[in-house]
């Protein structure tokens, strides 16, 4: 019964505004309504959410496969349409006899942005190179020579170019310069948790060996790390990026802004 009940309601929403009646008829009065960031209570209040809310017209666009019990649920899943970049949406219903208790939305993962050329975005330069002044220091892996990542917090890291980061190493012979010389493959991840702005850097790191380009990488960072090493006893590290992805924030629609650079990428 409940998978026909789960089918009539997948019916009702597909009619959109006209098949308001019937989805109300499927509804308990006191249904509760569930996604990320949102809970509502009522027929009358859920119904208008499934309609109209942000997930409306997405469920009008998508391929809906075959209701599926899950326990004493059901789930539904739609799946967006081929050409299209629409994101997925998983539907749970609860029931208490022939009545809709429970309505759980959940979107599936965006397809990936097209791959583009790697240059930073200004607006992302900026985030980069004001991390530390708002705090929001970049996290930076390596592997050492037992093989095993390592994770550490870096605050002099900055733009370099539009493919380059760098950032000081105080430590001119520790363990990351060290590291990187024998495996030069880094990480590394900025997150403003306000604005939910979230990018994932890969690359190759090397010292550079140029002066000029070692006192402009010092002479940039910020001055709470210049300050650990005023006689510059440290080194300039250039990473060289290879990929570049994330977004600069979350919306109602998902992700925004989101980019995926690869060096040697074509324009598309």
């Amino acid at each position: 019964m409940i998978l026909a009940l789960a089918r009539k309601f997948q019916q009702a929403r597909s009619n959109g505004a006209d098949a308001r009646g019937e989805l109300l008829a499927l509804l308990h009065p006191e249904v509760r309504y569930m996604v990320l960031g949102k809970e509502l209570a009522g027929a009358e209040a859920v119904a208008a959410e499934l309609l109209a809310g942000h997930n409306g017209e997405l469920s009008r666009r998508l391929d809906w496969h075959a209701p599926e019990k899950h326990g004493h649920e059901v789930r539904l899943a739609g799946e967006r349409r081929a050409g299209t970049r629409d994101r997925g949406l998983v539907v749970t219903l609860g029931f208490e006899g022939d009545a809709i208790t429970l309505v759980q939305e959940q979107r599936t993962p965006a397809p990936p942005p097209e791959a583009q050329p790697l240059a930073l975005p200004e607006a992302l330069k900026r985030r980069i190179d004001n991390a530390l002044a708002e705090r929001h220091p970049m996290l930076m892996s390596h592997v050492d020579a037992q093989g095993q990542p390592i994770l550490s917090f870096r605050g002099s890291v900055q733009v370099f170019g539009d493919d380059q980061l760098a950032l000081w190493i105080r430590a001119a012979d520790g363990g990351f310069i060290r590291a990187i010389r024998e495996n030069p493959r880094v990480a590394l991840m900025y997150r403003d948790e306000d604005a939910k702005a979230t990018y994932q850097f890969q690359g190759r790191a090397r010292v550079t060996q140029d002066e000029a380009e070692r006192r402009r990488v010092f002479e940039r960072a910020p001055a709470a790390e210049r300050a650990h090493d005023f006689a510059m006893l440290g080194v300039a590290v250039v990473v060289d990026l290879d990929r570049v992805e994330g977004y600069a924030g979350l919306g109602p629609q998902g992700q925004v802004d989101g980019i995926r650079m690869l060096r040697g990428a074509q324009p598309q």
